[in-house]
């Protein structure tokens, strides 16, 4: 229930998530960007007007808006582009210690 979100909250909770800026980050090829396909668009912007969105995870929405933007995305795999181990010695332990908070 939207009322209930205040109440419902784990404000520790990080995000483990590839975001766009990660691609750059982490110098993913251009051939590991995928095009975004029109459900993607609109998923994306039905998160958007989310209201929690709006108010207080401003790195999210900025993340989302630059998807929309460029009309690109990524799958998490492609992050192992330059070495198999790479998500979990590497990109995993680099979220949790400098993660986004939700």
């Amino acid at each position: 229930m939207a009322y209930d979100v205040k109440l419902l909250r784990v404000p520790e909770i990080l995000w483990l998530g590839a975001f766009l800026l990660d691609s750059e980050k982490y110098r993913l090829p251009q051939q590991c960007l995928l095009p975004l396909t029109a459900e993607d668009k609109r998923k994306t912007e039905a998160m958007l007007r989310r209201c929690y969105l709006q108010r207080e995870v401003l790195e999210w929405r900025l993340e989302l808006q630059l998807m929309l933007e460029r009309g690109v995305k990524f799958e998490f795999e492609a992050l192992s582009v330059h070495e198999l181990n790479f998500l979990s010695a590497v990109y995993i332990p680099s979220k949790i210690q400098g993660g986004v908070h939700i």
